[in-house]
């Protein structure tokens, strides 16, 4: 039964995405497709905790549109947050935002998390990256080897980065 799962996983639409753009920092892995106005985006990390992905104009975690997820139980679950300033992360609902993430699937296999999800490039929400095709943004990767959000990170790395349009 789990090679049937790691089977489905490894050739489903998402698990494609690696033919595109990827990216390996610090053990976790980045790949993203662009689809219209919208980016897939797959992230996985050696860990049973949160991992996350943040994106920002500047080389800072303050100010970053920054999007938490863990799996649970089998169950995928994420967050939308703006970090309004060091060690204060809001969620955007509570900011008077939206949730912007769209889950596609998530699993833990061994010691990895695994995550795929999509994005508006442009949302109407003003604590979401709005992302530029042509532009340099810092991509910040992080992993915990818990899974409550509040817990600190194992690994954070901060990357300039460019969403080319293939």
């Amino acid at each position: 039964m789990r090679l049937l799962k790691v089977l489905a996983f490894v050739f489903s639409p998402f698990a494609l995405m690696a033919q595109g753009e990827s990216l390996n920092v610090g053990g976790m892995e980045f790949s993203y497709a662009l689809r219209g106005d919208s980016v897939d985006i797959s992230l996985s990390a050696p860990t049973r905790g949160w991992i996350g992905i943040g994106f920002n104009d500047q080389n800072s975690i303050v100010k970053s549109d920054l999007l938490l997820f863990h799996v649970i139980n089998g169950n995928t679950e994420a967050i939308d947050m703006y970090v309004v300033g060091v060690g204060n992360p809001k969620k955007d609902t509570e900011l008077a935002g939206q949730h912007s993430i769209s889950i596609k699937e998530g699993q833990e296999i061994g010691n990895k998390t695994i995550v795929r999800f999509s994005l508006a490039l442009n949302s109407n929400d003003r604590y979401d990256y709005q992302h530029q095709l042509a532009e340099d943004f810092w991509l910040i990767l992080a992993y915990s080897t818990h899974d409550e959000f509040a817990h600190h990170s194992r690994m954070r790395k901060h990357v300039k980065y460019r969403f080319k349009n293939n």
